[in-house]
């Protein structure tokens, strides 16, 4: 499916929407669906990507100081995003996936309330009457709240989610248990292999090796079972999506069966193929290829295998995403190209009426927003490709440290044996602890990249602010209150993106400290000190594990900071220093963006006599006479 096509579509269904009603808006949804089959389209999650991020950005606030043209741009995104919203909705609903539907239902609320208030304030302007300061919104999905139409709403909700998110939260689960199952595998071997190269005589170390050995024979039948039940969860809900039955709606059952198989399993090879080949694999090396003679040596020969697979999958993931990037963006930029053409054509013509310009100008809507989401897609596919690449080497990494382990099927002994077991070991061991630190790593580049961005938007507001000023000295007051709070919310951004940094490097750093030195922890606890006190201490460590977990969520977790209503005292300091005040604080500044639980303090009124009293240092920040902003008043 052609991303840039389905976001063109998506703007030509709505070009003449003046209403949401309800028949136009399920008119609008089946329309862009069955584009979207000829399309051969999967969902339509890639082009709402951007235009969710552009929802979240959106606050009501601004809009009083918005001129009509820009209402009418964001007016328009709005629309399309509510179009994507709700045919990803239907699209989910239709195939029996619903865990997403609540957060879908939460974004086309919000995306109702925006399209109404702009609606609304559009009202007033043509009937030139002041906006209400508490207006209603119209749109369908706003629930009566005096009555108990909202609880039932609610009750309703509750109950289809705790339905529809059990396959999700089972899977998630198991994913979680797998994953510190995985690390056991290795940092236990690790364990283990120094354990073994210690004197039976040395302290506890026979009564060490005993319990680190105990987990063995579970997280063995963990290595297959868990695999087999997430397989086969995977393959039933292929099948259930595949084999028509009643379970399947009118719109599920009407699809070829071929095109539904080809569906789900797009969506679920990778999981499928991964549980049941390692799965297989596992189970042998448990019940059949085991010990220390020849079916333990064949068992290693698969376990090799089993991780040279993992690799091509690890390849087939990387080229399958890669070669799908690159065609969404050949299609970016072969459907920018033709509206380029267009919009160039009605440039040149000397006779263009009236409606052409009004198609010029929805031309340029869908430039801008093409040109926005191919920006999107190429900044997605920079992370997607750092964390595919770091898959690929941990797989090879893995691969090649552990047939250093299972050398001893070749014909070597003595001390080099002995070395190259053990350097296998800490290598499987160590690239594990790394894979787990890239993961987060890379969560970090990612709110490092975004505070980039949000402090280079803030620069680019700061230098158009100065230029609006400079080629319009008497420029519009809502323009620059406008100004105001959009650099405001850039520096919101910044703030907020610096605590996300600080959250997830306190997470890493507490994450890479335990795993690397749980094993060596155990070693001290079981081998140093008495078996009963040992444990204690470990039971201890797990405690504390949990505990700063907590804390630093609790202490860290970055919040972001909701837009207050307008504030004239921060908008006079703004004028009279635009270039520093956003590095200083001001007066009101800590209150201008907050959570939104947090109530609001009150703003101490400066009387007349009061004014009079105030030092020069403090005047501009009432009547900044040679700031940009005069003329406030």
């Amino acid at each position: 499916m052609a991303t840039s096509s389905l976001i063109l579509e998506s703007y030509r269904q709505t070009v003449d929407m003046d209403k949401m009603d309800k028949r136009r808006r399920n008119i609008m949804v089946e329309n862009l669906i069955a584009y979207n089959k000829t399309q051969s389209g999967v969902d339509f999650l890639t082009p709402l990507s951007y235009y969710l991020s552009m929802l979240e950005d959106t606050d009501e606030v601004m809009f009083s100081y918005m001129s009509q043209e820009k209402k009418d741009i964001l007016l328009r995104d709005l629309q399309v995003t509510y179009l994507l919203l709700l045919a990803q909705k239907r699209h989910e609903t239709t195939h029996q996936k619903t865990e997403n539907v609540k957060s879908y239902k939460a974004s086309i609320t919000r995306c109702q309330q925006l399209i109404d208030a702009l609606n609304y304030q559009k009202v007033c302007e043509e009937q030139q009457i002041d906006p209400a300061p508490e207006h209603g919104y119209a749109t369908d999905g706003y629930p009566v709240t005096y009555s108990f139409i909202d609880l039932g709403q609610w009750f309703g909700e509750k109950m289809d989610e705790v339905s529809s998110r059990a396959t999700k939260t089972i899977k998630e689960a198991m994913g979680w248990f797998n994953e510190k199952r995985l690390y056991w595998v290795w940092g236990g071997g690790f364990l283990k292999t120094v354990l073994e190269l210690l004197p039976p005589d040395f302290f506890n170390v026979s009564d060490a090796t005993t319990v680190a050995k105990s987990p063995d024979p579970y997280t063995g039948a963990l290595s297959w079972g868990l695999y087999y039940f997430r397989g086969s969860l995977n393959l039933f809900l292929l099948l259930k999506h595949t084999i028509k039955g009643p379970w399947m709606s009118e719109e599920e059952s009407s699809t070829p069966w071929t095109q539904r198989f080809l569906t789900q399993w797009n969506q679920r090879k990778f999981t499928l193929l991964n549980d049941f080949v390692w799965a297989t694999g596992n189970c042998l090396c448990y019940f059949v290829l085991t010990g220390k003679g020849t079916l333990g040596t064949w068992g290693d020969f698969l376990t090799i295998a089993l991780l040279a697979f993992d690799i091509a999958l690890a390849v087939w993931d990387f080229e399958e995403n890669r070669t799908q990037f690159l065609k969404e963006m050949q299609e970016y930029d072969r459907e920018i190209g033709e509206i380029k053409e267009l919009i160039k054509k009605i440039n040149e013509d000397p006779e263009a009426d009236e409606t052409e310009q009004k198609r010029l100008k929805e031309y340029y809507l869908q430039l801008q927003g093409l040109e926005k989401a191919r920006r999107q897609c190429q900044k997605d596919w920079n992370y997607q490709n750092i964390n595919l690449a770091a898959n690929i080497g941990y797989a090879v990494g893995l691969m090649l440290a552990f047939t250093l382990v299972a050398l001893p099927f070749l014909p070597i002994t003595g001390p080099l044996l002995i070395a190259l077991s053990v350097t296998g070991t800490v290598l499987c061991f160590a690239f594990t602890v790394i894979n787990n630190a890239v993961k987060g790593g890379i969560e970090i580049y990612k709110a490092y990249e975004s505070k980039k961005e949000a402090q280079q938007d803030y620069k680019n507001k700061l230098a158009e602010f100065h230029e609006l000023l400079l080629k319009n000295p008497d420029l519009d007051d809502n323009e620059k209150k406008l100004m105001f709070l959009e650099i405001k919310k850039t520096l919101a951004e910044t703030e907020y993106q610096k605590q996300m940094i600080v959250f997830q490097t306190m997470h890493l750093v507490r994450s890479l400290i335990m795993e690397t030195f749980i094993p060596a922890f155990i070693f001290v606890n079981l081998v140093f000190l008495p078996m009963g006190i040992g444990l204690a201490f470990l039971g201890a460590a797990f405690v504390l594990a949990i505990c700063t977990n907590l804390l630093i969520n609790k202490l860290f977790t970055p919040e972001k900071m909701a837009l207050k209503e307008f504030d004239e005292l921060e908008y006079k300091a703004f004028c009279a220093d635009p270039d520093h005040w956003g590095t200083k604080p001001s007066k009101g500044s800590q209150g201008f963006f907050k959570p939104e639980e947090h109530p609001s303090p009150p703003v101490k009124q400066v009387s007349d006599e009061t004014e009079d009293d105030l030092t020069d240092e403090q005047q501009p920040l009432l009547e900044p006479k040679p700031a940009p902003c005069n003329g406030l008043d």
